[in-house]
């Protein structure tokens, strides 16, 4: 077998971030920094320290997911995303049991809330086999293995941008589950960029899940009250999501409520829940995108830094900031050129996204573009 590979950008978040799993719109780039991934003949799948035979993996593809999350975590975490993808993929007979040694390289930055673990995922995806899928398809298959197999509970806005997504273009997403509307090209006086925090991001750090949980029980409480239900969260009528308990315990909402009905996360009965701030932030940042990209278009930069004020904010009132987010969000806004900045992706810490006139952030070390 002769050498395989697979290559996938990072992304940034200009609009939209934690918004995916209440069916918003998105607003997404990718970045220039990328992961490549390079599969070397080899009789087994060498994974790092994991080393898997064909029959081993489809052995591994039949188990349940926790008990592959069992295996698994006697190996390093990084290995999960690669593993996870052969082993999704098998699952839906899409490629053979993939024999090789993984070779990863990478000038992406991990755990800053650029989507590295999409872009190890798809390039992943695309070195073992399945370059000829539909990019959606890769897509939700990538989320799949996050999902199910990491264990993160992210949504799909990530991987749809890094296999889809161009280079110079915002890519609007309407995560329902995902489509991808006609691409927006950057103006050429400006600029979108990434500033790391130095606040490391984990999208399956407590904060995120706490955040989704309460997104989904106040959807949850919505539809009892009003006896009417709703497939997404960012289409909740605004009456009802402004009557919500600012927050609740997981016991007090369990007690009434039962269940929250999303697979990806589970209630802690100790947890106290931001209900309003999260579940309003899914339909809220859904109009803030759509205002967003007709100011986009027609490059009206105050009408979108504006809706970049107000999400940083949300994030804030659902318990995603991080005082070393705000510290960048109040240096870039004193930048000469600079005319939006806020939180991104799951936010707590990672990257702030930054627009600035082209130019402006040249003095800016490390930024992510």
């Amino acid at each position: 077998m002769s050498s395989q590979y697979g290559r996938a950008s990072g992304r940034l978040d200009l609009l939209g971030g934690v918004a995916d799993y209440a069916g918003s719109l998105v607003l997404e780039l990718p970045t220039r920094q990328c992961t490549e991934v390079i599969l070397e003949a080899a009789d087994e799948l060498v994974v790092g320290p994991a080393i898997y035979s064909p029959a081993a993996l489809d052995r591994l593809a039949r188990l349940p997911d926790d008990e592959i999350r069992k295996e698994l975590s006697e190996h390093p975490r990084w290995t999960h995303y690669v593993l996870g993808v052969a082993i999704v993929f098998l699952r839906h007979e899409l490629i053979q049991a993939p024999t090789g040694k993984i070779i990863i390289s990478s000038d992406l930055p991990e755990s800053v809330g650029v989507a590295s673990s999409a872009a190890l995922e798809v390039s992943t995806a695309r070195a073992i086999g399945a370059k000829d899928i539909d990019p959606i398809t890769l897509a939700r298959l990538c989320q799949e293995a996050e999902n199910r197999i990491v264990g993160a509970p992210c949504g799909i806005m990530d991987q749809v941008t890094v296999a889809v997504g161009r280079t110079g273009y915002v890519l609007p997403i309407d995560c329902r589950p995902a489509a991808v509307r006609e691409l927006v090209p950057v103006p050429p006086n400006l600029e979108i960029a990434g500033w790391p925090t130095g606040a490391a991001h984990d999208v399956g750090g407590i904060p995120y899940g706490r955040a989704r949980a309460a997104a989904f029980m106040g959807k949850r409480i919505v539809e009892g009250s009003s006896q009417h239900s709703w497939v997404w969260g960012s289409d909740l009528p605004r009456q009802f999501v402004e009557e919500l308990p600012e927050t609740l315990t997981g016991a007090q909402f369990i007690d009434r409520w039962e269940d929250h009905e999303d697979p990806m996360t589970t209630i802690d009965t100790s947890e106290e829940y931001p209900i309003q701030a999260a579940t309003r932030f899914g339909r809220e940042e859904h109009e803030r995108c759509a205002r967003a990209l007709f100011a986009l278009m027609q490059g009206d930069v105050a009408a979108l830094g504006e809706c970049m004020a107000k999400s940083h904010a949300a994030y804030d009132r659902m318990g995603l900031g991080h005082p070393a987010a705000t510290d960048v969000v109040e240096a870039a806004l004193a930048t000469s050129g600079v005319h939006g900045a806020r939180s991104s992706g799951g936010g707590c810490g990672g990257t702030v996204v930054v627009l600035a006139d082209r130019g402006a952030l040249d003095e800016i070390p490390d930024l992510i573009r």
